[in-house]
């Protein structure tokens, strides 16, 4: 018996552990995803007072910018889904309890497993193509599949996410456990 406790405290302890290793991730995350932003409007401040008030412009300075939002938005998307911190209409499943409310995330993660892999197979299919094509970027002279590659991992990603949270939703289902907090 005493085994028994001691084995599943165990296995508590590394649940817990893995919990914090994800949102102290996901914390950093957020940290660096912030600072990409904020040297986005640097580079745009930069660029915008050189062209109206020097007149001149650094070259390939909006590409840049939008490149990098590109990146920035489908890195914030996985980990909005993540944490269940997207725009999502939630009246159903505020009020929702018990078996009831894990079948409404059930459903939602299974739609968001197939949306998000079936956008991953066309990325990829589009990444393909343009990467055949060698085709770059006006200004910056970027091959054109760096930027189209944000979508191909941010799907990805996205599916990946889904599946975690699937399979954790299932489970949570099959075993009717309580519900944490309102995000859950």
């Amino acid at each position: 018996m005493q085994s028994a406790v001691g084995e599943r405290q165990g296995r508590m302890t590394h649940k817990w552990e893995a919990l914090q290793l994800a949102r102290s991730s996901g914390r950093l995350l957020h940290t660096v995803l912030g600072i990409v932003l904020l040297f986005v409007v640097g580079v745009n401040v930069v660029n915008a007072s050189g062209r109206y008030l020097f007149g001149f412009s650094m070259t390939g300075t909006d590409e840049l910018m939008v490149y990098t939002l590109i990146w920035v938005v489908m890195a914030g998307a996985i980990l909005s889904l993540a944490e269940r911190d997207h725009i999502s209409i939630n009246l159903v499943p505020s009020y929702a309890k018990g078996r009831f409310k894990h079948l409404l995330h059930v459903v939602h993660d299974a739609a968001a497993v197939l949306a998000c892999a079936y956008a991953t197979y066309a990325s990829d299919l589009f990444v393909g193509k343009i990467s055949r094509l060698g085709t770059k970027s006006m200004g910056l002279g970027v091959p054109m599949s760096v930027p189209h590659a944000a979508l191909l991992v941010g799907f990805a990603g996205l599916t990946l996410v889904g599946a975690i949270m699937l399979v954790r939703d299932v489970s949570a289902l099959l075993r009717n456990d309580p519900h944490e907090g309102p995000a859950a």
